[in-house]
């Protein structure tokens, strides 16, 4: 992540947004310039997806993550390749129990409204209030003051326009409990020790370390999620 900070303009120059000029001819085969153990790791072998789909983990508590989702994903997103899906999904990176569970009341919030389709106007006020917006966490900081249960993230998105009887029948379906679970699963099989951190089709993770601009990671997304 450290490497990406202050390369917003570098896309600008990688041209990544930019599809590949049509030719008459088949070009050359070239190698590929993204190897294993290097750039990307098998973290599930087995991995299987309806589409080719780049995931991101990310938590409203990460000061990373409220850079990627700010200023970086508005420029991945779009270059990802035709047919390639991005999907987000929220870790419990709890240390106390009492953590866990506002965590936890977050990550079904967080599930339900992506059900619903309104995840995007809730994200701004979560990072605020969870802390990753300012990332001004100390020593024995509360992760998400007020938040003890999915009825308070309930307030808290409601304040901020989701209808809350949608909301309440979202979040009691069987679909948002299995997405929670599934989560949590993917986050220790995926080996998601430090975030925001992506994985291709649900097989590949991506090393960001292993690349210097913006036009390098799309690209590795792009040459992982054809593999």
């Amino acid at each position: 992540m450290k490497k990406l900070i202050g390369l917003a303009f570098a896309l600008v120059l990688a041209g990544c947004s930019e599809s590949a000029p049509e030719t008459t001819a088949a070009a050359p085969a070239q190698p590929s310039p993204f190897q294993e153990g290097v750039h990307f790791q098998v973290v599930n072998p087995e991995g299987k997806v309806d589409q080719p789909t780049v995931t991101e983990f990310f938590s409203f508590y990460c000061g990373g993550c409220y850079n990627m989702e700010s200023r970086f994903l508005p420029t991945i997103v779009p270059a990802l390749a035709e047919g390639v899906k991005f999907e987000q999904k929220h870790v419990n990176f709890a240390r106390t129990e009492e953590d866990y569970q506002t965590y936890q009341a977050v990550i079904q919030g967080f599930a339900a409204v992506q059900q619903m389709g309104v995840e995007k106007q809730i994200k701004e006020p979560m990072f605020a209030l969870m802390g990753g917006k300012h990332h001004n966490h100390v020593e024995g900081d509360k992760h998400g003051e007020g938040i003890h249960s999915l009825a308070d993230v309930r307030a808290i998105f409601v304040e901020h326009g989701v209808d809350g009887d949608a909301f309440d029948q979202a979040a009691s379906t069987p679909e948002v409990q299995s997405q929670v679970e599934l989560w949590a699963k993917e986050q220790r099989q995926y080996q998601i020790g430090s975030i925001p951190a992506f994985v291709v089709n649900n097989k590949y993770l991506v090393n960001i370390n292993s690349v210097e601009t913006l036009g390098e990671l799309v690209e590795l997304m792009n040459y992982l999620a054809t593999r």
